[in-house]
């Protein structure tokens, strides 16, 4: 087996872009980037597990009606205009959008997060109330535990008690139920 080889980086002296981060994402199809305010945050690839929930949704999308075009995993969402952004496990978008490698979160219908060792207060704390507040409508995610079925828990976006975006409605549903059929109800 070869080992990889060491990916030489070459940082500006300022804060990070959503440019410099494509930039880097380009030269480097391993890992996934997101820039939480300017800030690079480098994550390493889907283990099998990971890698096959997000293809069974994948797969369940597109056979339930949604256009392949607009069934992305693993894309780039805005944040910010130039700070901030994210890399969801799955995103569903509302209309095709060409060749970009961040989205605007205006075209995002849906946001899926699966939860792995490294993510649990992005994906359960930060994440969601980032994508509540810039407006997508829905946030799926997928926790799991060992022993445990995988759990796809649902929410939609609403107002929380303080007024704000939040994601509320939460329904939840074993991924295996989900993958088997189509509950009423689901996107």
């Amino acid at each position: 087996m070869t080992a990889a080889q060491p990916l030489e980086v070459h940082l500006p002296g300022r804060a990070l872009t959503l440019d410099d981060v494509a930039e880097l994402a380009a030269a480097d199809e391993l890992h996934r980037y997101e820039l939480d305010e300017g800030n690079l945050l480098v994550m390493p690839p889907a283990d099998a597990e990971h890698a096959a929930i997000i293809t069974g949704l994948l797969v369940w999308l597109v056979t339930n009606g949604h256009d392949r075009n607009r069934v992305l995993s693993t894309p780039g969402v805005k944040i910010s205009e130039r700070s901030s952004g994210r890399s969801p496990d799955l995103v569903l978008l509302r209309r095709s959008v060409g060749r970009t490698v961040w989205i605007d979160p205006i075209d995002v219908a849906l946001v899926v997060e699966i939860v792995s060792e490294g993510s649990k207060k992005l994906d359960r704390m930060v994440k969601p109330s980032e994508y509540a507040q810039v407006g997508i409508a829905h946030y799926w995610r997928v926790e799991g535990g060992e022993g445990l079925s995988p759990t796809v828990h649902m929410y939609t976006l609403g107002a929380g008690e303080d007024g704000e975006p939040a994601y509320i409605g939460h329904r939840a549903v074993l991924l295996d139920e989900l993958l088997a059929g189509r509950p009423e109800g689901v996107i």
